[in-house]
């Protein structure tokens, strides 16, 4: 450490003083290391060009991106292709669905269905339309206006089938503290 006596400028600003110490070698080096590498950095990038731009690192980065994410799509759009959209009814099927139900949806739609954030669904009142079919979508796209994520990257096509024939079955089941119906009668 520092062996020099600690100095004092002469001026004072309301009783607080200012030591005049010589800043620490190590701390000099830095400054002096960091201010050499700005200079060639700026000479590296904005001089003589030779490093890639912001922009083209970000081009190169976006077209090798959009090729993964074009595979990723087309093997989404394989593996949701051969969706069934036929309700379950086997009962062990059933209890999945409720798992499923109750690992992702109880939340917004509550432990019963009886609704929350989500609408109530165990009445005959859809917003987007009821059975299997309008089921599975809204499950599979969401509604981001209303805040439900799509569970597409979430779920597999035969989890999204289990949890909306789990759904189906509680339409009429009348659980406590319902909300009021929202949408429009569906009869099927």
């Amino acid at each position: 450490m520092s062996q020099t006596e600690d100095k004092l400028l002469e001026h004072n600003y309301d009783g607080i003083l200012e030591y005049d110490n010589p800043l620490p070698k190590w701390w000099v080096w830095l400054f002096i290391i960091t201010v050499i590498w700005g200079i060639g950095y700026f000479f590296y990038y904005n001089i003589a060009e030779i490093g890639p731009s912001q922009h083209e690192e970000y081009l190169a980065e976006f077209n090798t991106g959009s090729d993964d994410a074009m595979r990723l799509i087309q093997q989404m759009n394989e593996k949701w292709a051969a969706i069934a959209y036929v309700p379950i009814t086997d009962n062990d099927a059933l209890e999945q669905g409720k798992t499923i139900y109750l690992e992702n949806c109880v939340s917004c739609h509550g432990t019963n269905a009886e609704g929350g954030i989500g609408p109530n669904m165990t009445d005959d009142y859809y917003i987007h339309g009821g059975g299997i079919e309008n089921t599975m979508n809204v499950i599979i796209n969401g509604v981001p206006e209303k805040g439900m994520i799509s569970w597409k990257p979430l779920l597999t096509p035969e989890e999204v089938q289990l949890v909306a024939s789990y759904i189906l079955t509680l339409k009429g089941t009348q659980p406590a503290n319902a909300k009021a119906p929202q949408g429009e009668l569906w009869e099927q």
